[in-house]
């Protein structure tokens, strides 16, 4: 982020590119994830403040600046019906390459942004919480200096969400740690 882009306008240029550049419309269980992910595995300096929540890491902020996006044109939200109920489909709007275009710096993170989406655009909202719920928690077990195996840092986040899988939560925290997103013996 350079002098000239106030935080708001770096955070909606990065929304706006993400969402610009996702390979379909985002949920916002899937928006709040791929900020997360920009954010925490990518250093993408949004300055949110995200702390566990019901369906993994969260910022209220995150959900204000996209209003604010909407609200601007950066993007256009529409209600979607799924057989379990209702959810939010983002796309972009008519604003967002303008909005985009305006931000000095945000140029620096879009291969940051297309590396999020090439690893984590993809995938379900479930998937998505699983995934940053590890991430949160590995990371927090590590700057807490404690050196806990994988197998600790799945079975706390399967204590968090015991409607997932052990095993599935194992097999995603070792495909994170392989990729890099997490630190572990």
């Amino acid at each position: 982020m350079t002098i000239q882009d106030s935080r708001t306008d770096f955070r909606l240029a990065t929304i706006s590119a993400l969402v610009k550049r996702a390979p379909h419309a985002l949920g916002r269980t899937a928006m709040m994830k791929l900020v997360y992910f920009l954010q925490i595995l990518h250093k993408v300096p949004l300055e949110y403040d995200f702390r566990i929540y019901t369906y993994g890491p969260y910022d209220s902020q995150v959900l204000e600046d996209l209003k604010i996006a909407e609200l601007k044109g950066c993007v256009k939200s529409s209600i979607v019906g799924y057989a379990i109920g209702n959810g939010y489909a983002i796309a972009p709007g008519a604003e967002a390459d303008a909005v985009v275009a305006r931000c000095c710096s945000i140029a620096d993170f879009i291969p940051k942004i297309d590396s999020v989406l090439a690893d984590f655009g993809n995938r379900s909202a479930t998937d998505l919480e699983m995934a940053s719920t590890i991430v949160f928690v590995a990371r927090a077990e590590a700057s807490s200096g404690k050196v806990v195996a994988l197998s600790e840092t799945a079975q706390k986040v399967r204590e968090m969400k015991p409607r997932l899988d052990l095993n599935r939560i194992l097999q995603e925290a070792i495909a994170l740690k392989n990729e890099g997103y997490i630190a572990a013996p």
